[in-house]
């Protein structure tokens, strides 16, 4: 949907001037136009004599499949609807400068800015990743599809992604998505081990698979972290770290104000970032996916397992400081260090 509030004026009511309106897509920064959102809207509330500001609210406007790089033209007039010969003015302001937007029915039409507003469900911008919501207790969620293998760790009740030989283990979401303002973390309690080449990789990219998007990729036979922004699947330059179960044991994308974030955690609690960059144009449509994958030239010897995606366990105890309540996970020793190990109850029917 879209809404807009615009100053308007009209010099006489006889005019009956009203707003026009014609919203599309273009192809790039062209005058190729890919689709249209709102076929040359008319108002149906005449301007006021006196300058105020007026608009819609929540018109429904149709869907455009989007490509990245694309821009959306929002054009804006009057139309007198009279059929007198007398002559009459119209106004539409425009180029206000003053940080609060102008109202419905304000008259500070010369100060408070007129403005344009797309809202959710409108096929521009879609559910944040945020709410891609799984603790898999019970199976994997409807908000994910997958391929190449058996993807349920049964006893564990967490997702198991398969590194098989020549073929990848996916765990994707729909597409649909939006990073904007958002987040997207998840707890990686095992990483696979063996086979030749094997990768195990976690992935935000567009709603076609064109080479572009970003991921944090752990290689086995290096034992690094990398974390990549990918152009023709690679990334020359990316950011490497010798992984740490313990350390790194929590992944995280966060976008806030222009900036993309790869950050990692213990304990999902205290976050560091380790490689940030402006928010590339793509990462701004809400038509994004995440992925889990698996790749092995020769099958891995244990898949990678993931849990608690943008859910941070409620069963962690706490313990008093003297002046405040404060998270202690139970640690478990994974033969290599100390691993946080959120606690579970069984429900009679699953493990919550």
């Amino acid at each position: 949907m879209v809404s807009w509030i615009t100053g308007r004026l009209q010099s006489n009511a006889a005019a009956a001037m009203v707003v026009r309106a014609h919203i599309y897509v273009t192809v790039g920064d062209s005058d190729t136009v890919r689709g249209t959102l709102l076929a040359n809207y008319t108002g149906a509330t005449a301007f006021p004599t006196s300058a105020s500001g007026g608009g819609t609210t929540g018109t429904t406007i149709t869907p455009v499949s989007v490509q990245a790089g694309d821009r959306v033209v929002v054009e804006l007039g009057y139309q007198a609807q009279n059929t007198v010969a007398t002559s009459y003015t119209g106004t539409l302001y425009y180029g206000a400068t003053a940080t609060s937007d102008l109202v419905n029915g304000s008259n500070q039409v010369t100060t408070n800015p007129g403005w344009v507003e797309f809202s959710s469900g409108d096929g521009l911008f879609g559910v944040p990743t945020a709410e891609i919501v799984d603790r898999f207790s019970t199976g994997i969620g409807s908000r994910f599809v997958y391929y190449g293998g058996t993807f349920w760790n049964t006893a564990w009740r967490r997702a198991a992604i398969p590194s098989t030989g020549d073929f990848p283990g996916l765990m994707a979401t729909d597409a649909g998505y939006e990073m904007a303002n958002s987040t997207h973390f998840f707890e990686v309690v095992n990483l696979p081990a063996g086979g030749n080449n094997t990768i195990f990789s976690a992935i935000v990219l567009g709603p076609k698979d064109n080479g572009t998007f970003v991921r944090f990729k752990y290689w086995v036979a290096t034992g690094n972290l990398t974390l990549e922004n990918c152009v023709g699947y690679e990334d020359a330059t990316p950011t490497t770290l010798v992984y740490n179960p313990v350390a790194h044991r929590w992944w995280r994308f966060r976008e806030a104000a222009g900036t993309l974030y790869w950050e990692t955690s213990p304990d999902a609690s205290t976050w560091t970032v380790q490689r940030n960059m402006a928010t590339p144009q793509w990462l701004r449509f809400g038509t994004l996916r995440t992925n889990f994958e698996g790749y092995s030239q020769s099958a891995s010897t244990s898949p990678a397992e993931v849990d608690n995606v943008n859910s941070v366990p409620t069963t962690i105890p706490r313990v008093w400081t003297g002046g405040a309540w404060v998270e202690k996970p139970v640690k478990v020793w994974s033969g290599t260090g100390w691993v946080p190990k959120p606690l579970r109850a069984w429900s009679g029917t699953a493990w919550f």
